[in-house]
């Protein structure tokens, strides 16, 4: 079905209304939940922030220039979120008092031809296609369309890959994927070839709106794909829901009211 102009200019301006209408029922839920306590097992539902080092370059990677350049060094992470059984993740944020950000000290590599920007924008046809697989991407447990992220430790159904290293776990298993929603921040970011370097916000984020849960026994929740030649640092912050349908917030750094500070949330060097 065509659409002019017009058409398309209010499909544009709905879907921005619904976004921010969303976003404010977001934030008010937060602040309904400012008052909860956490409770000692709650305290502990995050175990661990797990960085993969899920795929290295090598010269075959580099002669591939079809979906851009890939600088040599280049190495493919995976970041997980590692919650007790039970906890879902609802959301990655960033705020005045607490910063979210992915940086690198070179840039991150965009695939020109998939410009994913989100691992549910995959298409898991083609993921053998020149260097798609390699993509830098946010996500909220999903890494195509069809499939959830897992570690490759814990693959349990071999590999659609045919590249050396991933042919036998490719850290894809099939899954259902959850309302993935974004609020305030600009994943254009994933589409930049040359100045991907600093993906940050002071007030937005990322979100499944009904939580997600890992796809195993281990509840870990892939959150993003970065390939870079560069040092990879990172903050982040998250709010997860308890199995008594409450939230909790922990942050990277200086916790207030009920939030609680989880060291494994930032690094300075990887």
């Amino acid at each position: 079905m065509k659409m002019n102009v017009s058409h398309i200019i209010r499909y544009y301006f709905l879907n921005v209304l619904i976004t921010t209408i969303l976003f404010i029922l977001f934030n008010s839920s937060l602040k309904a939940q400012e008052n909860y306590i956490a409770t000692h097992d709650d305290s502990l539902a995050l175990e661990n922030v797990i960085v993969e080092k899920y795929y290295v370059a090598d010269s075959t990677d580099y002669a591939d220039t079809t979906g851009g350049v890939l600088p040599k060094g280049s190495i493919t992470y995976r970041i997980y979120i590692d919650l007790k059984p039970g906890y879902s993740l609802q959301v990655v944020y960033g705020n005045q008092k607490h910063e979210m950000y992915l940086r690198t000290t070179t840039k991150f590599f965009n695939n020109r031809e998939c410009a994913a920007v989100t691992g549910y924008n995959i298409d898991a046809r083609k993921i053998n296609k020149n260097s798609i697989a390699l993509d830098s991407w946010v996500t909220m447990g999903a890494a195509t369309r069809l499939h959830t992220g897992v570690l490759k430790s814990e693959d349990p159904d071999g590999s659609l890959m045919e590249r050396k290293t991933l042919n036998k776990a490719d850290g894809l298993t099939k899954g259902v994927m959850p309302t993935f929603k974004v609020f305030n921040i600009d994943l254009r970011f994933f589409n930049d070839e040359n100045n991907a370097t600093n993906f940050y916000t002071t007030n937005g984020g990322w979100a499944a709106l009904e939580g997600v849960k890992g796809p195993t026994a281990e509840n870990r929740i892939l959150i993003a794909q970065l390939t870079t030649n560069g040092i990879l640092t990172f903050a982040l912050n998250i709010q997860i829901g308890t199995p008594t349908h409450h939230a909790v917030k922990f942050v990277a750094h200086d916790p207030e009211n009920s939030e609680i500070e989880f060291k494994g949330l930032t690094n300075t060097k990887l």
